[in-house]
């Protein structure tokens, strides 16, 4: 088993957002940050609550929101020149992976000097980070509780990660009201997003015994909200709150077991075609499953037993076909778009598959995963014969 760490301070409750004065002051705050998706600053008032909030108890607030919906590195170092140079102490994060982790990364690079990208894998940087808080606004990043940050690179149409021992949020304010103005789609979307993270962290390699319990517990709340909560987000206030857990708890999972092929393959597509991640994960789910099915039928069966459970002396054949079914069956109704939808065409998928495999996360894969084996799935996504 490997260890488990989990630094951030996390406070999960509906409202938990007014707290937020109180929260960046307990991280030496006098100044801040405030990381936010251009969407959430046009569409909702959770910037100008959280604005409003701060100021009010004499923190000076400076709001970076030239995101885009994948974070490029050139945005990152934008947003590390803005703190630098209008000497804030720390980043606020408020929105969904996009803001975390552009924010996450900012903080870090603020206080060092080399250019973002020379700070790619793990432990890289030399000088720890500024204080930082994630607030998250979809149900489904979990980035708010990991060492990760996951950018995209324009000079090379691809995806990099960047971690570190002291990339984690200092705090996590965890609040399901803010999710009551997003779209059912995205809901549906970040939802299966925090699905991919939960089943990933139970099937890969490096699953252990506090993983798997955290991944149980977020797939199975989100088996049995996720519907709910994407047909009625405003309405339906434990809907929010189980799916808004979940994305968290599925966060705690895949940070210290890490995500597998479906990942390989939705940051690679991501990388060259600038899709949704969320909803490339949520395409890319079953195919990987399925190709990966004769290594993880176990795995697969302890989550058929937490999500949709059958009568105990059932094989566990039949739980893994089940599971899957009932998963696919999900999916269906959620309404997740087709592979086609992402636009990859077949002369692309020999490049994609290679990045595949140059993720650092390949290596948690339940088998061996060679190019051939991601161009077969791409393939057979695509009907290419």
């Amino acid at each position: 088993m490997i260890g488990f760490r989990m630094p951030t301070r996390i406070l999960v409750e509906p409202g938990a957002v007014t707290r937020l004065p109180e929260v960046a002051r307990s991280c030496a705050m006098q100044s801040c940050l405030l990381v936010v998706d251009p969407g959430l600053r046009e569409n909702t008032e959770w910037l100008d609550i959280a604005q409003r909030a701060l100021e009010s108890t004499g923190i000076r607030t400076h709001v970076f929101d030239q995101l885009e919906p994948n974070p490029r590195t050139s945005t990152v170092s934008q947003a590390a020149d803005v703190l630098r140079q209008a000497e804030l102490d720390g980043v606020i994060s408020l929105g969904g992976g996009s803001a975390i982790d552009a924010g996450k990364a900012a903080a870090m690079l603020a206080e060092n000097e080399l250019r973002i990208e020379q700070y790619e894998g793990k432990n890289r940087y030399a000088a720890p980070p500024r204080p930082f808080v994630a607030i998250p606004t979809t149900c489904g990043t979990g980035s708010e509780v990991t060492w990760v940050s996951v950018l995209s690179h324009e000079p090379t149409n691809s995806k990099m990660s960047i971690k570190g021992d002291t990339m984690f949020p200092n705090q996590a304010l965890v609040d399901a009201d803010l999710l009551q103005t997003l779209p059912p789609h995205l809901v549906a979307w970040t939802g299966m997003d925090a699905m991919t993270h939960a089943i990933e962290a139970i099937t890969g390699a490096a699953a252990n015994e506090v993983s798997d319990s955290l991944a149980l517990s977020a797939a199975s709340l989100l088996f049995r909200y996720l519907e709910r909560a994407a047909g009625d987000i405003e309405g339906d206030s434990l809907a929010r709150e189980c799916v808004m857990r979940a994305s968290t708890l599925a966060g705690m999972a895949f940070g210290n077991a890490d995500v597998a092929g479906v990942h390989c393959l939705s940051e690679s597509i991501g990388g060259l075609y600038d899709t949704p991640h969320g909803v490339t994960n949520a395409i890319l789910l079953m195919p990987v499953l399925r190709f990966h099915r004769p290594f993880i039928v176990d795995r697969l069966a302890l989550l058929d037993d937490a999500c949709c459970p059958q009568e105990p002396e059932t094989p566990a054949e039949a739980k893994a076909a089940h599971f899957l079914d009932e998963l696919e069956s999900l999916c269906r109704r959620l309404e997740i778009p087709s592979f086609s939808t992402l636009g990859v065409r077949p002369e692309d998928h020999g490049r994609l598959a290679e990045w595949a495999v140059r993720n650092g996360s390949n290596r948690s894969n339940p088998q061996p995963m060679p190019p051939s084996a991601y161009q077969r799935i791409l393939d057979g996504l695509a009907g290419v014969a």
